[in-house]
């Protein structure tokens, strides 16, 4: 009776053991994929598992030449503004004259010179002499004297159309203030002064328009300088 109570123990346990390792290869023989039924209740359709999602998500290895971008459309070619040069053209402006035909350069008129003042004019002075003033028909337009000036003597001399005239003075300026004035006072008339020839302690002047010439000479005393003008001019006709 115990022999068969052991050998019914033996079979069952090895009808468990056939079982399980049945029921092992059937799991491993089986797809991981679940089954779930269709949504019309017909043949069931297999659901992939998350390791085929996976792979599908993933995107190909190899990969694919992007397309190449399309060209950019071209400007368009229109009129080039008439303050801007076009490309390649020199970079200058010509001015038109409104409603004349064509693109050419019109040459503007320049601005008429003022006239140079007249310096000595006809009917010329009587030559004559004075001493400590001014003797009459003396230019003192185109020589004045200079200020805080005492006249020593002056003088004028004509010959035709030409006129000389003389002056001299002393002043309480400095040799540099004569300078300066007569300087000043003969630009104005275009006269314009170069550096000229003078005695030891002396500076000297000579200014010049045309034939029309003007020399200066100031030397330093006590109180201030003692200077003397001379001047030949043509007159006007």
């Amino acid at each position: 009776m115990r022999r068969t109570q052991i050998t019914g123990i033996a079979a069952a346990a090895v009808v468990l053991v056939l079982t399980g390792a049945l029921l092992l290869q059937q799991q491993g023989a089986e797809t991981p994929a679940t089954v779930s039924k269709s949504a019309d209740g017909g043949l069931p359709t297999a659901t992939p598992s998350p390791v085929a999602k996976t792979a599908a998500a993933q995107p190909d290895a190899t990969p694919t030449q992007a397309p190449a971008p399309a060209p950019a459309p071209a400007p368009k070619q229109g009129s080039p503004s008439p303050t801007v040069p076009a490309p390649g053209e020199a970079n200058d402006v010509r001015v038109v004259e409104p409603g004349t035909p064509g693109s050419g350069s019109v040459s503007l008129p320049l601005p008429e010179s003022k006239p140079q003042a007249v310096l000595v004019s006809l009917p010329l002075p009587d030559t004559s002499h004075a001493v400590g003033s001014i003797v009459d028909g003396f230019p003192t337009r185109v020589i004045p004297a200079a200020p805080h000036s005492a006249v020593a003597t002056s003088s004028v001399a004509t010959e035709g159309s030409r006129l000389q005239a003389a002056l001299t003075a002393q002043t309480s300026l400095t040799v540099v203030e004569v300078l300066d004035f007569y300087r000043s006072s003969l630009a104005e008339l275009g006269l314009y002064d170069t550096p000229a020839p003078a005695l030891d302690g002396s500076s000297a002047l000579s200014f010049t328009r045309g034939s029309n010439t003007i020399t200066l000479s100031a030397t330093a005393v006590d109180g201030g300088c003692r200077y003397v003008v001379f001047g030949t001019f043509t007159a006007a006709t």
